[in-house]
């Protein structure tokens, strides 16, 4: 099965999503506990590379990631309310 072309939830970019293909670089990965229970909470489907490496490299502890989660909300709300982004 081909890669499924998407866009990242996190940062809007396009990527083609090998997670149903069996040598996905995804799977290579490694997120801690926290950071992957934070990311399936406010995200749905996958990331693109650059942010799922850069979440990986950063290791974000418990008070960075609700930073994080929190930044992501407010744009979020912003963006419903027509503010432009920040």
């Amino acid at each position: 099965m081909p890669p499924t072309p998407v866009v990242c939830p996190r940062c809007s970019a396009p990527f083609d999503c090998g997670v149903d293909t069996a040598a996905c670089w995804c799977r290579g990965v490694t997120l801690n506990d926290t950071t992957r229970a934070a990311l399936t909470q406010y995200y749905e489907g996958c990331l693109c590379r650059e942010c799922l490496t850069s979440l990986e490299e950063s290791r974000p502890e418990i008070p960075s990631v609700r930073t994080f989660l929190a930044s992501q909300l407010r744009r979020k709300s912003k963006r419903k309310r027509g503010s432009p982004p920040e």
